[in-house]
């Protein structure tokens, strides 16, 4: 062999101890303790700030002599800080907390109203286990109770709600998803969010909303399904949700329309008159006739006019109402009305942007909204109308 034959030799066989190291650094999975949830409570002794943490780990051990054993298993401690119970965890279990893995995190009602989110979130943004893609909810009731409900399918809890909450596409009664990296960018720059709400009812339902308040950096409050349906209108399919659905009754035959929403295109208007404020929101749907009760002629131009303008109607009603809850009774702009006069008119929210929230609750909205059925199905002239009795 060549004297360049065999340098070139020596040269692959030297780089292949590089780049095929092998499993220099594996870690049996039987001695992981895979952590997918977890769920900050208040501490027996809310006076001096105690924290209880629950967290669920992934059950290894399929099996044993006894049978199956359950997917899962929570433990619990109480510190002044996260740190300390994550450190007194490792003393309690013998597979060390591993957190790549963390799908949820749930932050109860008491905490969150008595505590500076800033301050129960600041571990999970420092360390570098945590993904900032984790979803963050906030519960009304103890969040270590969420973590032991028991799904139909005896799913881990934290994958049941972390599924469960992607469903916000096909309704307006939830907000989005919120991320760990998103909340705290909101509270970073002081903006007021929603964070979808999990319930102790029928199987830890989701509904509704929390406001946190980005000045205060705490919940403020809650939206129930339809003011949480409102403010999915004002956000539309870009920012809110992708789908749902709205029924009205109709004025002639006070039996149900179902409007299913397609697509919803909102524009904030702002305009400034001295130091008054005035919003201007115009709303434009497109969707489908997804079910009628009544014994009307879908193809009957006359009744999708009249049925477009009802659902409108109804629209501006929800919008308007809640409007008035984060306006009014908290002082909140949870629906994007800052982004867009800082957008729109930059010299006047420069004035405004250190108190947004107090100015947003001054201001003046006005709603208009219009909806297009484009689409209902085969009843019409071709299904023969039930005769009136």
């Amino acid at each position: 062999m060549k004297q360049p034959a065999k340098r070139t030799v020596l040269f692959l066989s030297l780089l292949s101890f590089i780049v095929l190291p092998g499993c220099w650094d594996k870690r049996e999975i039987e001695q992981i303790g895979m952590i997918t949830g977890i769920g900050l409570d208040q501490g027996e002794d809310s006076t001096d700030h105690r924290i209880k943490m629950t967290q669920q780990f992934v059950n290894t051990t399929i099996g044993s002599k006894e049978g199956v054993v359950k997917g899962y298993y929570n433990l619990t401690d109480e510190g002044s800080n996260i740190f300390e119970i994550v450190r007194r965890t490792s003393t309690r279990t013998d597979r060390s907390p591993y957190y790549t893995h963390l799908k949820v995190i749930i932050l109860s009602d008491k905490i969150t109203s008595t505590s500076q989110l800033m301050d129960l979130i600041n571990f999970f943004q420092r360390d570098h286990e945590m993904r900032r893609t984790v979803r963050v909810y906030f519960s009304k009731g103890p969040a270590s109770t969420i973590l032991e409900k028991t799904t139909e399918n005896k799913e881990i809890p934290a994958f049941n709600i972390f599924y469960k909450s992607r469903n916000h596409y096909k309704t307006l009664e939830m907000p989005r998803q919120l991320t760990l990296g998103e909340m705290s960018v909101y509270l970073s720059s002081q903006q007021s969010f929603l964070v979808q709400v999990i319930g102790l009812i029928n199987g830890s339902e989701m509904q509704g909303a929390a406001i946190v308040s980005g000045k205060k950096k705490r919940l403020i409050g809650w939206l129930n399904r339809e003011e949480v349906s409102g403010i999915n209108w004002i956000l539309g399919t870009k920012s809110g949700s992708k789908g749902g659905i709205i029924t009205i009754i109709d004025k002639k035959t006070k039996k149900d329309i179902i409007y299913e929403v397609d697509h919803i295109a909102t524009k904030i208007k702002p305009k400034v008159e001295g130091e008054q404020i005035t919003f201007h929101v115009s709303i434009d749907s497109e969707g489908r006739l997804g079910e009628d009760w009544t014994v009307n002629d879908a193809f009957d131009e006359d009744f999708i006019k009249k049925t477009d303008e009802q659902i409108a109607e109804e629209v501006k009603r929800i919008v308007e109402q809640s409007i008035a809850k984060i306006k009014d009774t908290y002082k909140a702009d949870v629906a994007g009305f800052g982004e867009q006069f800082r957008i729109k008119n930059y010299k006047e929210w420069k004035k405004v942007k250190d108190d947004w929230d107090d100015a947003f609750s001054r201001s003046n909205v006005e709603v208009v909204a219009k909806v297009h059925i484009r689409e209902f199905g085969s009843k019409g002239r071709k299904v023969p109308k039930i005769p009136k009795t």
